[in-house]
């Protein structure tokens, strides 16, 4: 379902009507923490413009760059790997502007961890040992789609290259964090 409203709204602002195909495009690319990926402007004059975009996060790392995991463990961190968004900018003068819209993310970020047969980790306070427990998954749910507000500088519809800059936040929720074990107890 996220898919689906995402390609419809990207399909959306492609067919959009004949008053508003005669305004400003931007097409362009972006890397920031939502990934690596593409965004589309449309300007709807000179003080408003829809956008909508998709980012990829194909990260998979060892988690004991982070965290302190065990030395009988091996862990594995992993972003969620797409992320699309939707929304509208209202430029306040210049290339400063306001924005909002709704995010989508079909997965969660996870970290699972391999045992060995004579390791263990501690969790809270509960110890388990590789005999009993082969793997751990964690897993941090929240929304899958949520709204977002930024604050940016740069007009992606305005002619020419240019360098865009936004700092936003997403409201994703209260996150619950998930273990999972697998293994012969």
């Amino acid at each position: 379902m996220k898919k689906g409203t995402f390609i419809l709204c990207a399909a959306a602002l492609i067919v959009l009507p004949a008053a508003v195909s005669a305004q400003a495009i931007g097409i362009g690319a972006r890397i920031g923490t939502l990934g690596i990926g593409a965004e589309a402007a449309v300007g709807l004059g000179s003080r408003l413009a829809l956008r909508g975009g998709v980012g990829l996060t194909p990260i998979e790392t060892d988690a004991s760059r982070f965290w302190d995991v065990g030395d009988d463990v091996d862990a594995t961190f992993k972003l969620p790997k797409t992320w699309y968004n939707i929304g509208a900018d209202l430029y306040l003068g210049g290339g400063l502007r306001v924005g909002g819209g709704m995010l989508f993310k079909p997965d969660d970020p996870t970290i699972t961890g391999t045992l060995t047969t004579t390791g263990s980790i501690q969790i809270g306070d509960s110890t388990y040992y590789g005999t009993a427990v082969s793997e751990i998954t964690g897993a941090v749910d929240s929304k899958t789609q949520a709204p977002y507000v930024l604050i940016g500088f740069g007009k992606e519809a305005a002619p020419g290259i240019g360098l865009f800059l936004d700092l936003g936040v997403a409201f994703l929720g209260e996150p619950v964090v998930t273990l999972t074990a697998t293994g012969d107890p």
